[in-house]
């Protein structure tokens, strides 16, 4: 088996990609009791282990509609 690389943006801890079961886009970056890195998901409570995380700079297009409630 390969290894399993996830993409995370730096700021929020977001993980783009839709959850291995439920299909839903709704992950988070989580750190494990043995400092391991994976991703869970919030829709379903799914976990995934990560051996090693791509950082994103930059905005997070899913904290956009955040942003825009907190502008008015």
């Amino acid at each position: 088996m390969g290894e399993i690389v996830i993409r995370a943006f730096r700021v929020s801890g977001y993980v783009p990609g839709p959850c291995s079961k439920c299909g839903k886009e709704e992950r988070g970056l989580v750190m494990f009791e043995d400092y391991a890195l994976g991703w869970e998901c919030l829709a379903c409570g799914e976990l995934g282990h990560a051996d090693r995380v791509e950082w994103i700079e930059g905005k997070d297009t899913a904290l956009a509609d955040l942003e825009d409630a907190e502008d008015e």
